[in-house]
């Protein structure tokens, strides 16, 4: 039996441009309530576009479509979106106050990214792979029903790889994510797609 996934978000004929070219026309978009998509293509071919397009219109023109009204939407792009001189402690407490998480769930994540012992110490201090984590939890304590994320496996190892993969499947059960990438990890396979 097929079951019909709920609509969170859609767009009968997106028209993409950016500058005078012209990425796509009357593209239909329409992103479940809760699930994991893929956004494929190559170099150039609109997919930080499209992450950018949601972000800065869905919220306010009318050819995006909200089922439900407008949703709360998280963005972890190339700008990982951390304060730098704040601890990873006092980020994560300072993210978290949108969707009140608890110092246990704080510590319990800070834990599963290998990050625990790093909590009072200044992310600036983080190597880029630590600073990908942090900026994984920032998105993960905003929680937002649509979280745009434009290649968040960049600077992880295969350990924090597989990590996230389970963590993004858990996630997906409660929110949209709409994930960008040049490669899809082997995990990740089988999930829905959007082919630029």
């Amino acid at each position: 039996m097929h079951m019909v996934q709920e609509i969170l978000l859609k767009n009968q004929s997106l028209t993409l441009n950016v500058g005078y070219k012209t990425l796509f026309r009357n593209r239909e978009i329409s992103l479940p309530k809760t699930g994991l998509v893929l956004v494929l293509g190559e170099n150039g071919s609109g997919k930080s576009s499209l992450l950018k397009e949601i972000y800065s219109h869905a919220p306010y023109r009318k050819d995006w479509v909200w089922t439900d009204g407008p949703k709360a939407i998280s963005y972890l792009g190339h700008d990982l979106g951390l304060y730098p001189a704040l601890t990873l402690a006092e980020n994560l407490r300072y993210f978290a106050r949108q969707s009140p998480q608890s110092e246990q769930t704080i510590l319990h994540w800070a834990s599963y990214y290998g990050l625990r012992q790093r909590l009072p110490d200044p992310v600036s201090t983080f190597s880029r792979g630590m600073k990908q984590k942090a900026a994984i939890l920032r998105t993960y304590f905003e929680g937002a029903n649509l979280v745009l994320m434009d290649e968040p496996f960049t600077g992880l190892d295969t350990k924090a790889t597989g990590l996230f993969c389970e963590h993004l499947k858990l996630w997906s059960e409660s929110s949209c994510l709409l994930l960008v990438l040049h490669e899809v990890p082997k995990d990740l396979q089988s999930k829905e797609r959007i082919q630029l």
